[in-house]
């Protein structure tokens, strides 16, 4: 390994571009005021430490790329700047630009983010994208993909959630997972007491007066409640005289105030095999550059806590049916069902998924569906590694850069597609 990496050339600090491009990127940053290093993702000179590799992989690819950053007291030159570019790679982390700033910055920096993707310049990922793609109810949207499981929705008013959380709840155990909260508040954890679930989705429903066991995910208690109980809980919280005796200590009412609010229930079937472990899909555009399977240690689901990780090219034949399938629907209209049509896959994105018995009942076979999208400011783990203290990309070992500028350099070839395929669109 240390002779390859001596025979390659390592670049840690801007390549220059070339004099003669087709289209021109940068790469966008934002310090936090007042943080060290201008936040915990940077490095001391206050950039991220992958955002280097990343524009040095456009370069390497032909293109020419700039690293600037956003200030929010600047914004106006910002836009004037970034409007000649064909591209912007926006490498800040969720938050950051709510953290030290003016109330409105975030939504100011998305108006302009918005406004060039109206103009059909690639913003990856633009807020729409990483919004839709990130939002529970995506997986409502996917249902009838390759990827998803067609016994997914999303409820936002009661008469909705009474008719079909019945009917899924006849049929196989769910998660029943609010908008709103964290740490597990309002997750519940959902499974048919006395009586058998349908072999099929759609062949019964149940009454008011089912039982139902159920665990919150906050603390992991347990109660017992009929659906009708349950469902009122959720619409009207543990008040409501049909509501029955709740040991929850949160208030219910998940739908209060209606989808503009945030008042949304998604419903999932619960996958039990989760504690096999998930398995990651890293993309870069519609390009797999690897695979990884996350096993859990001690828990339930490999999201938290401490997991063993495999990785697997994506020429492997352990998840050669997974990868088909999430390409097929790709090319098949993913971005239409999530209601993004138009805009470009992101440049940097993975597809956490679990795996499931077959649905149609053969023993042996596994099947994979998708548990969660993210596009929001990846990192790229081996360069981000030493980030937050005193350390620079320099610092990161000869093994761990080249490992990780595959990936960046995949990026840079693929914006360079992308940004082609849309000038043509």
């Amino acid at each position: 390994m240390k002779m390859v990496a001596q025979m390659k050339q390592r670049y840690n600090e801007l390549m220059p571009s070339p004099s003669e491009v087709k289209y021109k990127m940068c790469v966008v940053e934002f310090n936090v005021p007042g943080a060290a290093n201008g936040g915990t993702d940077k490095g001391p000179n206050g950039h991220r430490i992958d955002s280097i590799p990343i524009a040095n992989g456009v370069v390497k690819a032909g293109g020419a790329c700039d690293l600037i950053k956003y200030y929010h007291d600047k914004h106006d030159e910002f836009a004037a700047q970034v409007v000649n570019y064909d591209a912007l790679i926006v490498r800040i982390n969720p938050g950051q630009l709510s953290q030290g700033t003016p109330q409105g910055t975030q939504k100011k920096f998305d108006d302009l983010m918005n406004s060039l993707v109206a103009m059909g310049k690639p913003v990856w990922s633009s807020p729409g994208v990483q919004t839709k793609m990130g939002a529970k109810d995506a997986l409502c949207k996917i249902r009838n993909l390759k990827c998803g499981l067609i016994d997914t929705f999303a409820y936002y008013d009661a008469e909705t959630l009474e008719e079909q959380f019945k009917q899924t709840m006849a049929f196989q155990p769910r998660v029943i997972k609010q908008n709103r909260g964290s740490a597990g508040e309002g997750i519940w954890l959902c499974w048919l007491e006395g009586k058998d679930y349908c072999k099929k989705f759609g062949d019964a429903s149940l009454g008011d007066d089912d039982k139902l066991r159920l665990m919150e995910m906050n603390d992991n208690h347990v109660e017992f409640h009929t659906v009708k109980e349950f469902i009122t809980f959720c619409v009207h919280g543990p008040d409501h005289p049909d509501a029955g005796s709740w040991r929850s200590t949160f208030p219910g009412q998940y739908l209060k105030g209606g989808k503009e609010a945030g008042g949304q229930l998604v419903d999932q079937r619960l996958l039990p095999r989760i504690s096999e472990g998930e398995v990651r899909v890293l993309m870069t555009g519609d390009v797999c550059q690897m695979i990884i399977h996350k096993k859990p240690e001690g828990g339930l689901s490999a999201v938290g806590g401490n997991s063993a990780y495999t990785y697997y090219e994506p020429s492997d034949p352990k998840y050669a049916d997974l990868l088909a399938k999430l390409l097929y629907d790709i090319e098949h209209g993913l971005m239409d069902a999530l209601e993004l049509a138009g805009e470009p896959l992101p440049l940097l994105w993975t597809c956490d998924y679990i795996p499931k018995d077959a649905e149609d009942g053969t023993r042996g076979v596994t099947e994979y569906v998708v548990g969660e999208f993210n596009c929001s400011c990846v990192g790229v783990s081996k360069f981000q590694a030493v980030c937050g203290g005193e350390k620079t990309l320099a610092d990161v070992s000869d093994e761990d850069y080249f490992e990780a500028s595959k990936l960046t350099d995949l990026m840079g070839r693929q914006a360079m597609k992308m940004v082609a395929q849309m000038k043509v669109s």
